[in-house]
């Protein structure tokens, strides 16, 4: 990690969770970074600086609606103001409803799904890939995916979730083989999956525990 202190990493929804998680691993690392999420707490925000501080780095938060383009461009319109360029880039914002895709009552929740976990992602990749170019440096685009890209269980948990996820888990493999064909070799393109992790995202959707998916 030591070859990245000093840089600019971006970490869409790391005000919980796993992006929270892996902001705050960054930081410690002395990383510059930039959390995008829609619900910034500015409590939060001051506290994880002063951890970054003490690494030698710094923690800033911006909103962003990554299910808006407006919004998401003009977050990356702001950091390339700010900082010029990028090097890591994490995708870790998701949302996930206990719903079933066949209920009638489900399209809100279902566009909102698809709009922020994939979407989202990949509208939130190729702007991180932009600016990584720009740096004419070595970079990393992060996806993260799940469980559910590998397998759905049944009965079916993942509805919608789990097919943003697959999808997610195909657009990483096409970005990495597009930057092969295009002969850029700086830049390293991964998908984690996770298996269930006790995070906002799972205790909001009513999810239970994976051992529990397999009785």
């Amino acid at each position: 990690m030591e070859k990245w202190r000093g840089k600019v990493a971006v970490v869409t929804g790391a005000s919980s969770g796993i992006g929270a998680a892996i902001a705050l691993d960054f930081v410690k690392h002395g990383l510059i970074v930039i959390n995008l999420d829609r619900n910034v707490d500015e409590e939060k925000v001051k506290e994880v600086d002063k951890v970054a501080v003490q690494h030698g780095g710094k923690f800033l938060a911006r909103q962003t609606d990554i299910s808006d383009m407006h919004s998401l461009k003009a977050s990356f319109k702001w950091i390339e103001e700010k900082f010029s360029v990028i090097n890591v880039h994490v995708n870790a914002a998701g949302v996930a409803h206990n719903i079933s895709v066949l209920d009638e009552e489900s399209e809100e929740k279902i566009n909102s799904t698809i709009d922020i976990n994939f979407k989202g992602t990949v509208h939130c990749a190729r702007e991180a890939i932009r600016l990584i170019r720009k740096s004419e440096d070595y970079g990393m685009l992060i996806n993260i995916g799940s469980m559910f890209a590998h397998v759905i269980p049944f009965p079916i948990v993942g509805n919608v979730y789990a097919a943003t996820k697959f999808g997610v888990r195909a657009f990483t493999e096409i970005v990495r083989q597009e930057l092969i064909v295009s002969g850029d070799e700086k830049i390293r393109v991964s998908s984690i999956s996770p298996g269930t992790i006790k995070t906002n995202v799972r205790v909001t959707a009513g999810w239970k525990d994976t051992e529990e998916f397999y009785r």
